[in-house]
């Protein structure tokens, strides 16, 4: 039901005196937008208030789902961090010392005031008239707070007009001869009154972290959501909540938008209690000042708990920031301990080693360089330690964090890591025996699993065991909507509330049409008895599907000069690779035919540097990767060279899941973008082309031009060493097509 129209249906039975009772349904979705395209602008906060469902519904899942997009002015080039946090009203009250004085002019305090309580008049000399005139002297009300019980509230008010200034005495041409001092009538003397100024305690509560991506020559219109569960923090969500974003960037900006959905049912565990243990605001906390070291900080805290909060765990986000000794704590590996009653029972790695498989393939800089717990345009990493088990229901339990030794020599650099650290306590599970399905990697065609989408494979998921039983078998149900489906017996031992991937059998993809479609997977019968809770065993997912190629075409692939790194292969749908890369030499184009039997392929290209085939930041050279014509001129598709560590792309041949990618309209590839100099701008046309390229500063100057004969795919090299740092324009022109490419110059230092 329509979440508005259940309200005001309730509304009009409360109004109407009925004494039925209205129930909200299982599994319904309130979605609801807090931040709605803010600009973040500058260094600071950005807050919003949400008005969230009122308390008495319970809900099984709370998605945030966090965009960043380019604000009319476009994105900042640079990895900024942006978190989320709920302004949390506690109930708890706490008071500030504070000192109240009894007079306050102009909204200053000063220990004395001296006025006149008469008009007082100050004397000048007219030219025009050659005669002394005057005007009201400078005046103002003295606010009066003299309540003994309030001494801020204020009581009375006194007007003063200005004393101790000299008035001058003229002759008849208008020559100072002597002066009089203005007296005053009036001297107040302060008096300051301690009070304590008593206020509700607002907790800051950190939802979500999001770093950036090097967003320089994204265009207005891009944007990025990345996913978060939230459930944990149903009480808070609750009535009006004010929604904090913290951008800690320098430079404008990106714009943010917050939609929080709330699914209704019945979650796997319900929580109890949520309780800070360290939160260091966007500033971080300092690590390597031996002056002020970080265990200043990371200090013992102690929980008292309920009998009723049989399980918890530890939520944590850290990230390192700084350039400081062994480039900490961006770009070196710590690791925290955690222990509980004194005892360890944890130790992990703050630390990303995947960013070159980032979702957001070639960025405007640095991307690809692993870093403390985070990658440019991804969420900081959240660690959950259970730590059910390891302290006593009723009692209290201390949590301490330590991080590894390190001292920082490094003059002007400030490292810090970036810490939120929550408790949270749950009751028993809410069930025993119970399976979800917990994500759909693919197929699906949100953009965040897009390196590994479309498919035309085996399907992969993710399955979570929500009962109290350790769960060693399940049924899974899948297939696209309306088509036969298929099932995939799943054994394994799963404990509860842990997670794992699934890779189910292929579908038989050559009976489902060439338009995007509905994929499902469903799990059933764990353990081989009735599922519990039904409502959280479907997911669905949009499929697009991937292009089909002709039975034979030629793989077109240069290397850099890193050839050792970059390796390609194709494999069948059974994973047996049918064709790879040869013997391979620096620098060199190597042209592969391959002939393929009617099926699902994958082509993999690999790169063991991390660095992809083209970076900007590196001296590897550029290579490229295509598919092109066996039989002619012609190219059917282009792959990005700046890829990182790895991609795949999924395509078939004999039948038809979408039409072939055959080039039918003019493209063209700069790369590395950014560039340090060099740039290759890569063109192809469906006939042979004659045209010009010519690049341009932002003001429309022309800084290179070449030209370019009777060619379907000319490749140009351009070096703009010699120019400064900046966004310029590529644009290749021929009698039937204009193309125009940003490339961002980021001059060697």
């Amino acid at each position: 039901m329509n979440k508005i129209k259940l309200l005001a249906l309730i509304s009009l039975m409360l109004f109407l005196g009925t004494t039925e009772k209205s129930k909200a349904a299982e599994g319904d979705t309130t979605s609801i937008r807090v931040h709605n395209a803010i600009n973040m602008n500058w260094w600071g906060q950005y807050n919003q208030w949400g008005v969230f469902p009122a308390p008495g519904t319970s809900y099984r899942r709370i998605n945030l789902d966090f965009t960043l997009g380019c604000p009319p002015t476009g994105c900042s080039d640079w990895d900024y961090t942006v978190q989320v946090e709920a302004l949390h009203k506690t109930g708890a009250l706490d008071s500030t010392l504070e000192s109240a004085p009894l007079y306050v002019i102009n909204g200053a305090s000063p220990d004395t005031i001296f006025g006149n309580s008469n008009a007082v008049y100050e004397y000048f000399f007219n030219t025009t008239t050659m005669s002394v005139d005057s005007s009201l002297a400078a005046s103002a009300w003295v606010m009066i707070y003299n309540d003994p019980t309030d001494p801020t509230l204020l009581t009375d008010s006194t007007f003063l007009y200005e004393a101790g200034f000299y008035n001058y005495i003229f002759n008849s041409s208008g020559t100072i001869i002597d002066s009089v001092l203005v007296g005053y009538d009036t001297a107040l003397i302060n008096v300051f009154t301690p009070y304590y100024d008593v206020f509700e305690v607002v907790e800051r509560i950190e939802l979500a972290r999001v770093i950036t991506p090097y967003g320089g020559y994204y265009n207005t219109s891009w944007s990025n959501t990345i996913h978060f569960d939230v459930t944990d923090f149903a009480d808070i969500l609750r009535d009006s909540v004010e929604i904090r974003a913290f951008y800690g960037g320098w430079s404008d900006g990106f714009a943010i938008t917050l939609d929080f959905h709330f699914i209704e049912g019945t979650p796997p565990r319900t929580p109890v209690n949520i309780h800070t243990v360290y939160n260091s605001g966007p500033g971080g906390f300092p690590y390597g000042n031996t002056s002020n070291p970080i265990e200043n900080y990371l200090t013992p805290k102690t929980f008292n708990t309920a009998a009723n909060e049989s399980m918890a765990m530890l939520r944590i986000i850290p990230t390192g920031h700084g350039a400081g000794t062994q480039n900490c704590a961006e770009f070196c590996q710590k690791n925290y301990r955690i222990k509980l009653d004194g005892i360890q029972q944890f130790q992990q790695a703050i630390w990303r080693n995947d960013c070159g498989l980032n979702h957001l393939m070639h960025q405007a800089g640095t991307w690809i360089y692993d870093r403390a717990n985070w990658c440019p345009g991804e969420k900081g990493s959240i660690k959950e330690h259970e730590i059910t088990g390891l302290y006593t229901p009723g009692n209290p339990v201390t949590v301490d964090m330590d991080i590894d030794a390190y001292t920082n020599t490094v003059s002007g650099q400030n490292p810090n890591y970036i810490m939120a650290a929550q408790l949270i306590t749950y009751s028993a599970p809410n069930f025993s025996v119970d399976a979800s399905m917990e994500e759909i990697l693919s197929p699906n065609d949100d953009f965040y699993y897009n390196r590994f989408n479309p498919i035309c494979n085996n399907p992969l998921i993710a399955i979570k065991n929500t009962g109290s039983t350790t769960l060693t078998s399940a049924t899974i149900t899948y297939g696209i909507k309306g088509a036969t489906p298929s099932v995939f017996n799943w054994t394994g031992s799963l404990d509860f509330n842990k997670t794992v991937q699934v890779q189910l059998g292929a579908l038989d993809w050559n009976s489902v049409s060439n338009q995007s479609e509905q994929f499902y997977a469903y799990i059933s019968n764990p353990n081989g008895t009735a599922d519990q809770y039904a409502y959280n065993d479907t997911m669905y997912t949009t499929v697009k599907f991937p292009v089909q190629h002709p039975y034979s075409f030629a793989v077109l692939f240069k290397t850099n000069s890193a050839y050792t790194e970059t390796s390609w292969n194709i494999k069948d749908d059974l994973g047996n690779t049918v064709y790879t890369n040869g013997i391979l030499a620096s620098n060199t184009i190597y042209r592969d035919t391959v002939v393929l039997s009617p099926g699902c392929y994958s082509f993999n290209v690999n790169d063991s540097g991390k660095d992809g085939l083209s970076f900007f930041a590196n001296s590897d050279g550029t290579g490229y990767v295509r598919f092109v014509n066996a039989f002619g001129p012609g190219v059917l598709q282009f792959f990005e060279a700046d890829f990182g560590t790895r991609f795949t792309q999924n395509f078939t041949v004999g039948y038809l899941l979408n039409e072939p990618e055959i080039i039918q309209e003019s493209r063209m590839q700069v790369f590395p973008n950014p560039s340090s100099g060099d740039i290759n701008i890569d063109l192809a046309y469906p006939i042979a082309e004659t045209g010009d390229v010519f690049i341009m500063d932002a003001v429309g100057k022309i800084v290179f031009t070449q030209h370019f004969e009777n060619e379907h795919n000319p490749v140009i090299s351009a070096d703009l060493n010699h120019l400064s740092g900046g966004i310029y324009f590529v644009r290749a022109t021929t009698e039937k097509s204009n193309i125009t490419k940003r490339v961002i110059i980021q001059p060697a230092r």
